[in-house]
């Protein structure tokens, strides 16, 4: 029986030698029990458990393909993570393999639409103009993942609306309420050059929203998706900011 191949692809700017040497160092930190074949143009990282692997592929100068398993793909983003962070990657395109829908979906505008027509989201969350107008042109197509992201942000406002949790993080707010990937800050670069992917106006100020889930997985906005938001304490509510394709530069 074949395996389900994910390819993922990523520019770079470094030489190829650097590149390669990148990777296994970055393999090296994140994985255990595993080995290294090293070619002219490409590394292979394989586990010695089951003998799967992870090609990484200089298919061209400036750009990276990796060719996963399904079954490693979180291993491989450990590895492309650390390089991204490190400035020595930048995502181009994810593309997973090919799945059909058996079934439509609700389009995000209909999704969010349906919480803000729910008077516990109306009490606890404050949808701001700019994302109402997001969520208008939002792709992403995953509407029971949204759904639950959306109960999950009632659940972190509750948390944090709740004075025993004072001194909890919001970090550790966010995992109690079902948050996965979520992020308490933005990384400077976005701050930076990217500021008005993450900005709104509130109280008459334009300002920065740090907090964000992102849903899904790589750059193709039928797939992946970001809310970001802050908590306002004087409301005890949370103020949903941005909603929809996932900001640059993060």
């Amino acid at each position: 029986m074949s395996l389900s191949m994910a390819h993922l692809n990523y520019g770079y700017d470094a030489s190829s030698r650097k590149m390669l040497d990148e990777i296994k160092a970055a393999a090296k930190r994140c994985l255990k029990d595993v080995g290294f074949t090293l070619e002219a143009s490409s590394i292979t990282v394989t586990f010695f458990k089951n003998g799967r692997s992870i090609r990484f592929h200089l298919a061209s100068p400036q750009h990276l393909t990796v060719t996963v398993p399904d079954s490693l793909l979180e291993c491989a983003y450990k590895i492309t993570r650390q390089l991204v962070g490190a400035k020595l990657l930048r995502p181009i395109a994810e593309k997973g393999p090919a799945q059909t829908r058996d079934k439509s979906f609700r389009p995000a505008r209909e999704v969010l639409a349906a919480h803000l027509a729910d008077p516990e989201f109306a009490e606890h969350i404050l949808v701001l103009p700019e994302a109402l107008e997001g969520a208008e042109t939002c792709e992403f197509e995953h509407d029971g993942t949204l759904d639950r992201y959306l109960k999950g942000l009632v659940a972190f406002a509750k948390l944090k609306a709740d004075p025993e949790n004072l001194a909890k993080t919001d970090t550790h707010l966010a995992a109690v309420a079902g948050l996965g990937h979520f992020g308490f800050d933005l990384g400077e670069r976005a701050k930076r050059d990217f500021a008005e992917d993450y900005s709104a106006i509130y109280k008459g100020e334009t300002r920065l929203f740090p907090l964000h889930v992102t849903l899904g997985r790589g750059l193709n906005p039928r797939t992946c998706m970001s809310i970001y938001f802050d908590w306002d304490p004087e409301a005890r509510r949370l103020i949903l900011a941005r909603f929809g394709r996932h900001g640059r530069g993060a």
